[in-house]
């Protein structure tokens, strides 16, 4: 029962790590699939998200791939969690929601896909979770960040076993 827990623990901290890795570009993919004028406005925030990105990878591997991950245990493993799916989860909706718009019609990923570009009502739903999504991203990615520093300090404070 033990190794059945263990396991079950540890593949959670696995899924969370690849999401974190994987759910950004499938959030990306929604903006560039379906591109409006905002687009051109992302290219001259893209050195900030990449490095935002670069930095969402390394936590991803050093917190959550490896076998030494720094959130496998220990007291932060599960507000790491939530912290990872709520920026995983939050940046996909925002691909997803965002509405822009293009020369001819406008709306989000989300209003194409139903078959509603340019439909007032699907866009105030667009426009709720958008919201609701970068505040999920932004505000998970920060969470993650602090939990993550707080955790490489308090590990490298703890003595040595020999």
């Amino acid at each position: 029962m033990t190794t059945s827990v263990s396991t079950r623990r540890y593949a959670a901290v696995l899924v969370a790590g690849i999401a974190l890795i994987v759910l950004p570009l499938v959030g990306a993919a929604f903006k560039v699939l379906w591109p409006g004028w905002f687009l051109f406005v992302i290219m001259f925030v893209s050195p900030v998200l990449a490095i935002g990105y670069i930095l969402q990878v390394v936590i991803a591997v050093t917190g959550f791939l490896t076998p030494r991950a720094a959130f496998r245990t220990g007291p932060a493993r599960t507000r790491a969690l939530w912290a990872a799916w709520l920026t995983s989860v939050g940046i996909a909706v925002t691909g997803l929601f965002f509405v822009d718009g293009g020369d001819m019609s406008w709306g989000s990923a989300f209003m194409y896909i139903i078959g509603l570009p340019s439909d007032d009502g699907a866009a105030a739903i667009s426009y709720l979770l958008t919201i609701l999504g970068i505040t999920a991203w932004i505000g998970g990615w920060v969470w993650l960040l602090v939990e993550w520093i707080v955790t490489l300090v308090r590990r490298r404070r703890r003595p040595q076993v020999a």
